[in-house]
């Protein structure tokens, strides 16, 4: 049988699916709109706002990737969070490369006495995020967002706290508002 132009064209074509998950309010939408380009996601301020996955397209080169944004994951106390939660993790398990986002500034907060109740929280969903990506043995790629104005050390320590979990096969330091460092994230996916 021989080549045609078609064929080969369909042969050097790849396409996708890139789940994002991470605690509410770590900048998932915002990523999964600055990645397709378009407003595919809702993106305020309130908590849990994307309460089933979203799909969006982002194209680069010959590769097509359908981004899963995903519900925040946090510790569901009513029915309509497990299932929240759930879904998240569904499309996590579905997808071929999950991309963990995490607050970067919410999680330093976190630690120190600037830290808000929400700044604790967010990073308590981070800590069983983790903690349920290592039970099951997962690899993904932890993005690192809202890095704008935070110190290169700082970032530095917590990439490498973060990395030394065993669950990240990579780190991206990026912000998803701005578009520092998507690119690099884009490209990779």
């Amino acid at each position: 049988m021989t080549e045609t132009p078609e064929t080969t064209e369909i042969s050097n074509q790849h396409a996708g699916f890139a789940a994002i998950i991470g605690a509410p309010n770590a900048g998932k939408s915002t990523l999964v709109n600055r990645l397709t380009g378009s407003k595919v996601s809702i993106v305020t301020q309130k908590v849990q706002t994307t309460r089933f996955p979203v799909r969006g397209i982002a194209i680069k080169g010959d590769a097509q990737i359908v981004l899963v944004d995903t519900p925040g994951i946090f510790t569901p106390r009513r029915r309509l969070d497990r299932a929240m939660v759930a879904s998240a993790w569904g499309g996590a398990q579905d997808a071929d490369v999950v991309v963990h986002l995490i607050d970067a500034q919410s999680h330093i907060d976190a630690e120190g006495r600037e830290g808000t109740p929400a700044d604790r929280r967010s990073a308590e969903d981070t800590e069983t995020i983790i903690a349920n990506l290592q039970a099951t043995d997962t690899k993904v790629i932890l993005a690192l967002n809202k890095i704008d104005g935070m110190r290169r050390d700082t970032l530095l320590a917590l990439s490498q706290r973060l990395f030394e979990t065993g669950v990240y096969s990579e780190v991206f330091m990026i912000s998803a508002l701005s578009g520092d460092g998507v690119d690099d994230l884009l490209t990779r996916l």
